[in-house]
């Protein structure tokens, strides 16, 4: 909404400066207030987003909020211009908008790159391609010990966590759906030690179902069954 507001607002500003029509002078300054209000939301909901990011992402995250923040200074400043410096000002208003849109536009493709290329606030298993038919692993089932978790990958390059828990063995997707974390690095958490927290920022994830049991993480893991094959190695496939 804010990026449609804010291109909508060129758009009659442009038109404004073909037809000199005075009626779309308020036409404009209206919707330049509620893109600016819109724009609140979303740096709001972009700064608890790039709160829960790191490294090459953290920083570029860092530079689409900074362009968002200097965009949004232009519109302002373009908003005082259009209100309270007079009529003779407008065209300068326009300048800056537009150039301020320049820059917003930068910032959302960054923004995009977030969400697009790092998977920032999207599930890290959306694109994981998990074994749909049974597929033998490298694992002997009796080599597995009680709560000592391995890291198994299929020919597709799935990894899979699986762990002997109390007897049974349980399987599920190795990456932490809400960054990216191993999460057979984590430690044992809960009540009865069946769920593994993970080692980069503490989502908790159930091994028998897969399901989250504690954020920052909001998407389960990929739930994989394993089984014992005659040749005493293990065999799994997404459920």
């Amino acid at each position: 909404m804010t990026v449609g507001g804010y291109i909508t607002l060129v758009a009659l500003d442009v038109y404004y400066l073909v037809t000199n029509d005075p009626a779309l002078m308020r036409a404009t300054d209206v919707v330049l207030v509620i893109a600016l209000l819109s724009s609140v939301v979303s740096i709001l909901s972009g700064l608890t987003d790039w709160n829960e990011t790191f490294g090459e992402e953290r920083r570029t995250g860092m530079l689409h909020g900074l362009l968002m923040v200097v965009a949004n200074f232009g519109f302002v400043t373009s908003l005082w211009l259009r209100v309270g410096a007079g009529p003779d000002q407008r065209p300068t208003a326009i300048a800056i908008s537009i150039v301020a849109l320049v820059i917003l536009l930068v910032a959302s493709y960054l923004g995009g790159e977030m969400v697009f290329g790092y998977g920032t606030e999207v599930n890290r298993q959306a694109w994981a391609e998990p074994p749909t038919k049974w597929e033998l692993l490298d694992v002997p089932a009796k080599g597995l010990e009680d709560r000592k978790p391995i890291v198994a990958t299929t020919k597709d390059g799935f990894a899979v966590f699986i762990v002997r828990l109390d007897g049974k063995i349980y399987a599920m997707g190795n990456t932490c759906t809400h960054a990216g974390g191993p999460l057979n690095e984590g430690k044992w958490v809960g009540g009865d030690r069946c769920e593994i927290e993970c080692p980069w920022h503490a989502s908790r994830f159930c091994v028998k179902d897969g399901d989250v049991h504690g954020g920052p993480a909001t998407f389960p893991q990929v739930r994989i069954q394993a089984r014992e094959h005659d040749s005493g190695f293990l065999e799994v496939r997404a459920i």
